[in-house]
Order: C-alpha cells, then sequence, then structure tokens
C-alpha cells in the first residue's frame, strides 16, 4: 500500500513539474535522510560506548538518545542553510546530480529513483556529520585534536557512514518493513 502511494505522489509530482524547483522538492527528502542518519549514527556510537547490545536497548533508551540527536540536528540544519558551508556545497552537488539525472536521463520526469537517491545521500551527510562531531568528542576528552587527528576523524566517519548507508540500502532493498517505513518518511518529506 505505502508503495502504490509512493508511487503516485511521485506520478503527482510529474504531472505539474517545474523543472526549476526540483531542487526544492527533492531537498526536504534529502533532509529527511540526512535526519535518519544523524540519529542512526548517534545510536550506533552510544550503544558502543555503553555497551549495549540491540536487544538491549529499551524504549527508554532509545527514546533518549534520539532526542539527544534531534536536539543536535538542528545545529546541522543552520549549517546546510548556510550559503557559504561545505555542507550546503554537499547538499547542491548531490541535488545537482539527481537534476541531471531527470534533465538528461529521464526525458524530464522524477522518477522513484530520483526520490530515493537524496534520501540515501542526505542519510550519509547525516551520518558523516554525526560521526565527525562524536568522534572529535571522543577524541577531545583525551586532549587535543590535531589537524592529522582531524583528518583521520575526517576519514573513518566517511569511511563508516558510507558502510552503513550500504547497510541501509539493502535493508531497502530486501527488507519490505524497512522499506515501507523508509518510502512513508520520503512521502513525509514530499
Amino acid at each position: 500500500m505505502i508503495e502504490e502511494q509512493f508511487e503516485q505522489a511521485v506520478a503527482q509530482l510529474n504531472e505539474s513539474l517545474n523543472l526549476a524547483k526540483v531542487d526544492n522538492i527533492l531537498k526536504p527528502v534529502l533532509m529527511a535522510g540526512m535526519k535518519r542518519g544523524y540519529i542512526d549514527a548517534h545510536l550506533a556510537v552510544f550503544a558502543e560506548v555503553e555497551n549495549i547490545n540491540p536487544e538491549e536497548q529499551t524504549a527508554e533508551w532509545v527514546d533518549r538518545a534520539e532526542k539527544f540527536a534531534t536536539d543536535n540536528f538542528v545545529t546541522l540544519e543552520k549549517v546546510a542553510q548556510k550559503n557559504a558551508s561545505d555542507l550546503y556545497a554537499q547538499i547542491k552537488s548531490m541535488l545537482s546530480e539527481e537534476y541531471h539525472e531527470i534533465t538528461h536521463h529521464n526525458h524530464d520526469k522524477i522518477g522513484q529513483a530520483n526520490v530515493v537517491m537524496p534520501y540515501f545521500n542526505g542519510w550519509f551527510l547525516g551520518a558523516y556529520y554525526a560521526y565527525i562531531a562524536l568522534f572529535t568528542q571522543m577524541q577531545s576528552a583525551q586532549g587535543t585534536v590535531s589537524p592529522t587527528e582531524t583528518q583521520e576523524i575526517a576519514k573513518a566517519a566517511s569511511d563508516r557512514a558510507e558502510k552503513e548507508v550500504e547497510v541501509e540500502r539493502r535493508k531497502f532493498n530486501n527488507r519490505p518493513i524497512y522499506r515501507q517505513s523508509m518510502l512513508q518518511e520520503m512521502l513525509a518529506a514530499l
């Protein structure tokens, strides 16, 4: 049912599609993915630091961790709006890729994949920036963070976010319950 709603929503977008507004249509989807990636990264790191297995995570623990992440995501959202920020440039680049895909390969129509990809691109960005913040905080607790360590943290954050987003994509492709949940988030953002 949710997949039919998603298909209909994408078809509806194309009925009155103004190509100049593609970024405005897809950016909320990317931001929803970014928020989910940011929260998921916090959950993963908190669980590791506290040595809590997934089956031991109570609803209260998850709610508390998600609230912390959500409260901190507000800052990342503000950075995403600043034209001079790296994050803003990364978002624009990702949205430009989708625009190119739509105009050069999809005959000026948004396909379902053009909605799904920004979600996962956003998921990666959210996880990446969360891991950088969390890894930096953990390193700072041991003393000052050198420029070399900053580069190592960025590399570790990127590697981990890439690995985790691939896991999320596999879940999306292979597990209907995950797919439905993610499609619901995408629909809510459209």
